[in-house]
């Protein structure tokens, strides 16, 4: 045989659609009987976790709950101000679906929630707290790929190949993995803490500081930094009072999902969702022991310049027949980073009471454009900012209260990005993250607040290429062909490539070989070693 082709398989995806929604879900929780009642809220925190998620067509369902902490201000018999807590896990359930035209059934959903805003309020029995809670659900389509297509062709030197060929800048999929890690660790608390001491609630945030790729394996390491609201008294006034604890990157943490066929050198993208955690306090409320999960979805890819033949055909007389394939690929440049930094203030709302001194200061960012412009990337969004602070009160009691800022801020930032100028028709995939948040008040009512963050993005330009799946060089006959030929299946054979070969139709090797289909399905391919018959017909037509 002359014609000698290489061809290599690649796992391809294609982002159909990305698109986001708000909902909004309401529900109750209830302050148990054993627990003073509450005379008012000071700060609810709910953390939706997905469970599920499925697309059908032109849509990405939803489903997941969320975990409330209502800490709340009351009083006890004898006048005192008291603060307790109550910790809900699957407290409200949410169920949506956002709309992405063009997605189907067969294709796989990556999907996040966020809480936009939250209202509660204690009913008079002050025991039931009502909650409405506006998410933001934000969904991605995404169909897969599994093709064959031919890299290079040559031939005896008789033979005068024309081979057209592109290069593709693409990721080919490894596969996908799940990662959980558990968290259990008991942590000092600074100063010691007392046996009067009472956790109100705690918070947990990972950041990942390695990334690799093993035999068979993605590796996300990172620390975790722990936040625990505590109530105790004061030993200068007796009252009860908010003491805010930090533990900045106290401990590592190991993600690790086992994705066979993946190697060193590879790239993993993990999606890591916000850690699952509770805590108690322990030794005599000398120490916090805190319980949790960590998951993250892990995919690993392996960038890929790959040659691809996009037409092949012959000078000689030695005929070849080709099948092409029309792809849709993803194009995706190298990712780049720049930090930021956001300067602002805030003001108090007015049905809240003046600031007297400030506990605790939190940020959360989102984008909500990117584009190219000039050659560079241009990535802008928001900083939400909330506040835990003791008020100034005429009997110094000095109670605690909570205030959020949507959009406290906005940001903008310019990245030089590989390939930008390359890609001016492509798209910029862009994430945020805060590295730190500090505030102090200028006012009775005003805030200052500083925020560190760091915006990274990589350009991803959608494309279709024809390229050349299969190759075969048809089969010349001297004279007559014959009525039938029978062939002994080889290991690089296919259903077009025989049919091709002998210039007979795929339905013609079907209906003279009726089981041929079944097994191939069964198997996977053809059955190497197997008779196939094939049979020739003037009228006959390449598939």
């Amino acid at each position: 045989m002359a014609l000698r082709v290489k061809d290599d398989i690649i796992q391809l995806e294609t982002v159909i659609g990305t698109n986001s929604t708000q909902t909004v879900a309401d529900g109750t929780a209830v302050i148990p009987g054993s627990m003073l009642p509450a005379d008012r809220i000071v700060k609810v925190t709910a953390v939706p976790s997905i469970r599920e998620h499925w697309v059908e067509e032109d849509r990405v369902n939803v489903d997941g709950v969320m975990t409330v902490t209502i800490i709340y201000a009351g009083q006890t018999d004898t006048g005192q101000t008291y603060y307790g807590s109550t910790q809900i896990a699957d407290a409200i359930p949410f169920s949506h679906f956002v709309d992405l035209p063009g997605a189907m059934p067969e294709m796989w959903s990556q999907c996040s929630a966020a809480v936009l805003d939250l209202q509660s309020s204690v009913r008079s029995d002050g025991r039931t707290v009502d909650l409405d809670i506006v998410l933001e659900l934000t969904a991605a389509a995404v169909s897969t790929q599994e093709i064959v297509v031919v890299t290079d062709a040559a031939a005896d030197p008789a033979v005068r190949l024309k081979a057209a060929k592109d290069v593709l800048h693409i990721e080919d999929v490894i596969g996908r993995g799940t990662a959980r890690a558990q968290i259990r660790e008991i942590i000092p608390i600074p100063g010691g803490g007392g046996p009067d001491l009472r956790l109100l609630e705690v918070q947990g945030k990972f950041r990942p500081v390695e990334n690799r790729v093993d035999i068979d394996r993605a590796v996300i390491v990172g620390t975790m930094s722990y936040r625990a609201i505590c109530a105790g008294y004061s030993a200068d006034t007796g009252e009860e009072q908010i003491v805010i604890h930090r533990w900045d990157d106290i401990s590592a943490v190991e993600l690790s999902a086992q994705i066979y066929g993946s190697y060193a050198g590879m790239t993993a993208h993990p999606q890591i969702a916000a850690p699952l955690i509770s805590g108690r306090l322990a030794n005599d409320g000398q120490s916090l022991a805190i319980e949790g999960e960590l998951t993250a979805e892990i995919k690993v890819v392996q960038p890929l310049n790959i040659s691809v033949v996009t037409d092949l055909s012959s000078d000689s007389d030695v005929e070849i027949a080709v099948r092409q394939e029309t792809i849709k690929i993803e194009q995706v440049g190298e990712a780049a980073a720049k930090d930021i930094y956001v300067d602002g203030t805030v003001q108090l709302p007015a049905s809240h009471p003046p600031l007297e001194r400030l506990l605790d200061v939190e940020a959360r960012a989102a984008v909500t454009g990117a584009s190219i412009v000039g050659g560079r990337a241009v990535v802008s969004g928001y900083i939400d900012l909330s506040a835990l602070y003791a008020a100034r009160t005429d009997d110094f009691s000095q109670p605690v209260y909570h205030a959020a800022w949507g959009n406290a801020e906005t940001f903008e930032a310019s990245i030089n990005v590989p390939a930008a100028a390359a890609l001016a028709e492509g798209e910029v995939e862009a994430d945020i993250v805060i590295h730190d948040v500090r505030a102090e008040p200028i006012s009775r009512d005003t805030i200052s607040f500083h925020v560190v963050g760091s915006v990274s993005c990589r350009l991803k330009e959608a494309a279709s290429k024809e390229v050349v799946a299969e190759a075969v060089e048809l089969r010349r006959f001297k004279g007559r062909p014959p009525t039938y030929t029978c062939v002994t299946l080889q290991p690089e054979d296919t259903l077009w490539k025989l049919a091709a070969k002998y210039r007979t139709t795929v339905e013609n090797l079907l209906e003279v070989n009726p089981d041929l289909a079944e097994t191939a399905m069964t198997i996977g391919g053809l059955p190497v070693g197997s008779k196939v018959l094939i049979t020739h017909s003037a009228s006959s037509e390449l598939e």
